[in-house]
């Protein structure tokens, strides 16, 4: 029967009887599902009716995210053109960082989300030293060069390291440039949003979207999932929500990634000597 799953519980041998909503034919129906989602944010309607059972609290941030559609399984081939692009989130009281790599697809504005770092309560020192060494050894296949754009506080001297250096010092020493990211919040989930909705033919022919995330970054994808998101401003079902995201474990992965994305189009310009040692001496 639709809607019915049963089993037997090998350890006290009960036999279990599991209903789920479309047990009853008047609910099997596309309309009263569309109906019964209507005003009512994902999330809730997983926990009243889906048999999804990590379900954050709150509105997710980017309803639009699908694991089937949007989760990257296999084997990583990056085309010739390809480039790295990374994502940095920190700040000058900041001890929660982040780093994600996408592997970005220049001319079609598009992105995949390789590889992925979050610490809380770190050390920005070590951190930066351990994303420099993903960077030269795992990375190295595609070249190990990746344009870095980052939160604008990155910029700012810290209060919590030695030496009062700030972020972008630190990444400077190990050969990384950041590159300033969209300020705006509201600008950076509208390009995200269009991102995860746009779809363009891949190099083996198959169409796909401009916005997708690889298996293996499983903080990025719980944070898509539903971590990200927006807080209640009252408790109950249904109710407004505030207009800023909670900030918590999953809003800094989700931060860097903004910031890549953001700036993905300046993945299309040429640099000179990208991700090798200037020339002692060159012709002007």
């Amino acid at each position: 029967m639709e809607g019915v799953e049963t089993w037997r519980n090998r350890g006290n041998g009960f036999r279990v009887i599991d209903l789920e909503f479309k047990a009853d034919p008047i609910k099997r129906s596309t309309e009263w599902i569309a109906q019964s989602k209507t005003g009512v944010p994902k999330a809730e309607w997983e926990r009243e009716f889906g048999k999804h059972w990590v379900v954050y609290e709150g509105k997710p941030v980017y309803q639009d995210y699908d694991e089937d559609f949007h989760v990257m399984r296999g084997a990583i081939v990056a085309p010739r053109k390809a480039r790295l692009i990374s994502g940095w989130d920190g700040g000058p009281n900041d001890v929660n960082l982040a780093w994600c790599l996408g592997l970005c697809f220049p001319y079609e504005n598009a992105v995949v989300w390789i590889d992925e770092y979050a610490v809380d309560d770190g050390d920005l020192y070590t951190f930066v030293d351990v994303v420099a060494g993903r960077l030269h050894l795992e990375w190295q296949k595609l070249g190990g060069f990746s344009l870095h754009v980052a939160d604008n506080s990155v910029f700012t001297k810290s209060n919590v390291v030695r030496a009062g250096k700030s972020m972008a010092d630190v990444m400077r020493e190990h050969g990384m440039a950041p590159i300033p990211g969209e300020i705006s919040y509201a600008k950076r989930r509208a390009s995200v949003t269009a991102g995860m909705k746009s779809l363009y033919k891949h190099v083996d022919g198959v169409v796909i979207p401009k916005w997708r995330v690889h298996e293996r970054c499983t903080f990025l994808r719980e944070a898509m999932s539903g971590g990200y998101a927006y807080p209640k401003v009252m408790a109950g079902v249904g109710g407004e929500y505030r207009p800023a995201p909670l900030k918590n474990k999953f809003s800094h992965i989700a931060n860097a990634m903004e910031y890549a994305f953001s700036k993905l189009h300046i993945a299309e310009m040429e640099i000179p000597y990208e991700g090798r040692r200037l020339p002692a001496r060159a012709l002007v």
